[in-house]
C-alpha cells in the first residue's frame, strides 16, 4: 500500500513511499500523483489532522473484495475537537448503501476522504480528482463514482475527524465560502448524464433540499461561533445563508438560538 506523505521526516519509515513534489499541485493534484504512483487495488486518503482507527483499512478492503461491483466503501467517523478529545459525536450516512447518487448530489450522504476507500479500477472510468476545484474535489469524485457504481456503507467507525473551527486553518474552516461553492458546484454536477436524464422536477427537489440543508448548516455555524467570539466568521455564515436562500434564512425559529446566546453574552 502506497502512502503519500508530505513531511520529509516520514520518508525513512518502513512501508512508506515518499513522493516529493517540487511544485505545489493542490490537494487534488497531490492525491492524483499518489493514485497514479500506486500499484494497489484500493485507494484511501488520510490528512495530517485526522486519525485512522486500527484495523479499519482491513475491514474496508474485505468489504470491497466481497462486493466486486462497488465503487467505494465508507464508514462512520468519530468527531474530535482541536485538542484531539473525542466529542461523543459520530457522523455516518443514514443510507444503507447501494445507489446513493442522489443522496450524495443532495449533500445528504456524509462521505469524506477519511471515511472512504475507493476501488482504483473505477477511476479509469470516472477519472481522477478534479484539479480545477480548490475545494470539494472529494465530493465531486464521490458523486461521479456513485453515478456509475453502488456504494458500500460499513457500520464500524473507521477514523477520528478533527472538527474545524473558525480559526483552525483547516481547508474546511471557511465554511461560508466552502458551502457557497458547494451550492454553485452542484449545478455543474447536474450536468452529469444521469442527472440530466432525470425529470426536471427531480432536479428541482434535490436542489431545494440541498439549499435548505446548506442554509441550516450556515446558521448553525453562526450560532456555534458566537460563544467563541468569532463574530466575523458568524456574520460570513449568516450573509452566505441570506444570499443562497433568503426565505429559509429569515425563518424566525432559525434565530431563536442565536438571540438566546447573544442575550447570555450581554448579560
Amino acid at each position: 500500500m502506497l502512502r503519500l506523505i508530505t513531511q520529509p521526516h516520514f520518508a525513512a519509515l518502513k512501508g512508506i513511499k515518499y513522493i516529493h513534489l517540487d511544485i505545489g499541485q493542490g490537494m487534488a493534484g497531490a492525491r492524483n500523483v499518489g493514485i497514479l504512483a500506486s500499484a494497489a487495488d484500493y485507494v484511501a486518503f488520510l490528512d495530517d489532522d485526522d486519525v485512522r482507527l486500527p484495523g479499519s483499512l482491513d475491514v474496508q478492503v474485505e468489504a470491497l473484495m466481497n462486493d466486486p461491483e462497488a465503487g467505494f466503501v465508507c464508514g462512520p467517523m468519530m468527531m474530535a475537537d482541536q485538542e484531539g478529545n473525542l466529542t461523543g459525536e459520530v457522523t455516518a450516512p443514514k443510507s444503507s448503501g447501494g445507489d446513493v447518487f442522489w443522496d450524495l448530489l443532495e449533500m445528504d450522504f456524509p462521505a469524506m476522504p477519511l471515511s472512504v476507500m475507493i476501488r482504483k479500477a473505477c477511476l479509469t472510468r470516472v477519472g481522477l480528482l478534479n484539479t480545477a476545484l480548490l475545494t470539494l474535489e472529494d465530493w465531486d469524485l464521490f458523486v461521479r463514482i456513485a453515478e456509475l457504481y453502488p456504494v458500500i456503507v460499513a457500520d464500524q467507525p473507521v477514523g477520528i475527524y478533527t472538527k474545524p473551527t473558525a480559526s483552525s486553518g483547516q481547508s474546511s474552516s471557511p465554511q461560508a465560502r466552502l458551502l457557497s461553492h458547494a451550492a454553485r458546484h452542484q449545478l455543474q454536477l447536474f450536468r452529469l448524464p444521469r442527472a440530466r436524464a432525470a425529470p426536471a422536477k427531480k432536479r428541482r427537489e434535490v436542489r431545494k433540499r440541498a439549499l435548505c440543508r446548506i442554509v441550516d448548516t450556515l446558521l448553525w455555524n453562526a450560532v456555534q461561533a458566537i460563544p467563541q467570539r468569532a463574530y466575523k466568521f458568524a456574520c460570513a455564515n449568516i450573509f452566505a445563508a441570506l444570499r443562497l436562500n433568503p426565505q429559509r434564512a429569515l425563518r424566525p425559529r432559525g434565530y431563536r438560538k442565536l438571540r438566546m446566546i447573544l442575550r447570555q453574552r450581554a448579560g
